[in-house]
């Protein structure tokens, strides 16, 4: 009844929200207990038939009910639930307001899981710097009160931002933390974070393209997903062929492969994941595209392009897109096309480079920073709690031996004054003694702090201070012998000529699969890479040539990889920073001022 009346009053209340609030109020408590007007509240909240727009009102009239009763918890409840239902600028001014209940809220549980709250909320909408801020505070605080559900929720978001960053060693690293806690466990939410884990790996292992770990870790997510209950089973199996998809592809099986894609995307386009939405784009657009379907593969790639036009946002991953796009409208000849797709790459560069340096920054800094500092207190408790105990040990052993020498001695004041003397002498040696100690216990403290960071190498990067423990990267005998390719290429100039991807990867005798993530990690991509040399390749002419500097930026476009003039200018500036005819100029005021 309590539930048909409001909503019965909601569409007479829309217009004057200020005043029903105060008037529900009431309403909401007349005739039942307090515990019961939350209980009913809570229902509809929690109904998954009512819409958010119709959940918002009860959650006001929850939150001011709280708020009148002083009752911190159940505002905290209200505020969490609503922050999942708005815009991310009001979500946020929610979770301030938030924060002093957390504080003045005695359950340490709660506060763990706003942190992760926070944490899970900024990451969402690609705020890393703040996401990191509350990760590094969560799993600092989950450590010290010992709450492993929450730390290990936090060690994902973790992994999710360093996977973000393409350290996919230390993603494994902590997703698989969180993988051993959460496998081990009967209740269901951990079985839903276990599934979560095998997840994270399984999109971990596919952009590292080791198929063996993927296949493995699918299995096991395959049989982890038969315990679900029916209404997460869909969403986790969408997820999963998702995964069988990237497997596909790796293996090259393009039609088993189509058809995982094609099976995941309406329940991940339900989910509201537009992230993961277009990267399904991106493979099925990938895999037209090599059974030579082209045009039908821009139609997914333009899509993409869409996306970052509207949102400025892409994950790594997508940044391929360009690569096909640019090599498409060259194909084609639509210069203004291919000039478009170029600057939208070099925005996506800059974006890139620049969250990379912020984010790994804060991971390598701020995060051992705080797993320092965590050790060093956590020592510092042992150290205090060790040296107590030694205190109350000594203490009972100067009591036991006053008594002996008092039992043994009294009734011998020469043996009594002599042994006297005997025990301050010991007590002597004893303070040097524990001067010694004291000072081996600093030693200790030393060497446990070296042991600690030893072990946190696995997990972030060592200091640049500390350059003679760094990591030397081994590279495969597939990377070392494209890289000689690579070199020998440079050296003939083949990147003078129209060249794609599958051109040069005929060249150095391997797949364009294989050699594209190559290009991505080494060398920033196949296009910044080939324009890059290009650029280089004019600067150094054009300095050692006079009459080169002569012609006009079309003939230059053309000499130096027949690229669309525009191309070519907006390349030239951003490479060295001044446009070809500015670069002249400045050459051959530079050759003039040597006269004089």
């Amino acid at each position: 009844m309590f539930v048909k009346k409001l909503d019965n009053l909601f569409p007479v209340l829309d217009n004057i929200f200020p005043f029903w609030i105060i008037f529900l109020l009431p309403f909401c408590s007349f005739g039942q207990t307090t515990a019961d007007s939350y209980t009913n509240l809570w229902e509809v909240i929690q109904n998954d038939t009512v819409s958010n727009q119709k959940k918002i009102p009860y959650l006001e009239v929850y939150y001011q009910k709280a708020r009148i009763e002083n009752n911190l918890l159940e505002q905290y409840k209200a505020l969490e639930k609503k922050s999942f239902m708005i815009p991310f600028a009001d979500a946020a001014v929610l979770l301030h307001q938030m924060h002093p209940l957390v504080q003045n809220i005695d359950n340490d549980s709660i506060k763990g899981r706003f942190l992760n709250r926070s944490t899970v909320f900024y990451y969402k909408h690609r705020d890393f710097k703040n996401a990191l801020y509350y990760a590094i505070e969560s799993e600092a605080f989950n450590e010290e009160i010992d709450n492993l559900y929450n730390l290990n929720a936090v060690r994902i978001d973790i992994g999710n931002i360093y996977h973000h960053t393409r350290y996919y060693d230390k993603a494994i690293a902590y997703f698989t933390q969180a993988k051993n806690y959460y496998q081990n466990k009967k209740d269901y939410n951990h079985l839903r974070s276990y599934i979560v884990t095998l997840y994270c790996l399984n999109k971990t292992y596919w952009q590292l393209q080791d198929i063996d770990k993927l296949t493995t870790t699918i299995k096991e997510s395959e049989q982890a997903i038969t315990l679900l209950k029916p209404k997460h089973k869909q969403l986790e199996t969408a997820y999963l062929e998702y995964a069988k998809g990237g497997l596909a592809f790796l293996q090259k099986d393009y039609a088993t492969a189509q058809n995982h894609f094609t099976k995941a995307l309406p329940a991940i386009q339900q989910n509201n994941d537009f992230t993961n939405e277009y990267v399904v784009y991106l493979y099925l657009g990938k895999i037209l595209w090599e059974q030579n379907n082209k045009q039908e593969a821009v139609t997914y790639f333009t899509k993409i392009d869409t996306l970052f036009n509207e949102k400025k946002f892409l994950n790594y991953e997508l940044r391929e897109t360009y690569d096909y796009l640019i090599e498409y409208y060259n194909e084609t000849n639509q210069p203004q096309l291919q000039f478009q797709a170029t600057e939208s790459l070099m925005q996506l560069n800059q974006q890139f480079e620049q969250e990379q340096k912020n984010i790994t920054n804060m991971l390598h800094v701020e995060l051992d920073d705080k797993k320092l500092k965590n050790n060093q207190l956590h020592l510092q408790k042992l150290l205090n709690k060790y040296n107590f105990w030694i205190s109350v040990l000594g203490g009972a052993l100067l009591l036991m031996a006053a008594y002996l020498f008092w039992k043994k001695y009294k009734k011998s004041p020469y043996q009594a004054e002599k042994h006297v003397k005997i025990i301050e002498q010991n007590q002597t040696a004893e303070s040097t003694d524990s001067k010694t100690t004291d000072n081996d216990a600093v030693k200790i403290e030393k060497t446990e702090t070296v042991e600690t960071e030893s072990v946190d190498e696995n997990l972030t990067e060592i200091p640049e201070q500390q350059p003679q423990e760094k990591k030397v990267a081994v590279l495969s005998a597939t990377d070392q012998r494209l890289l000689e390719g690579l070199n020998s290429f440079e050296q003939k100039k083949g990147f003078l000529a129209q060249i794609t991807l599958d051109d040069l990867a005929k060249q150095l005798h391997t797949t364009r699969s294989t050699l594209s993530p190559f290009l991505n990690e080494h060398k920033k991509g196949f296009n910044a890479y080939i324009n890059s040399l290009r650029i280089q390749q004019a600067v150094t002419d054009l300095k050692a040539d006079k009459e080169l500097r002569k012609k006009t930026v079309k003939e230059l476009a053309v000499t130096y990889g027949d690229l669309h003039p525009k191309t070519f200018a907006s390349l030239f500036k951003v490479i060295t920073g001044e446009t070809p005819t500015a670069f002249i100029e400045i050459l051959d005021a530079e050759d003039n001022s040597f006269y004089f």
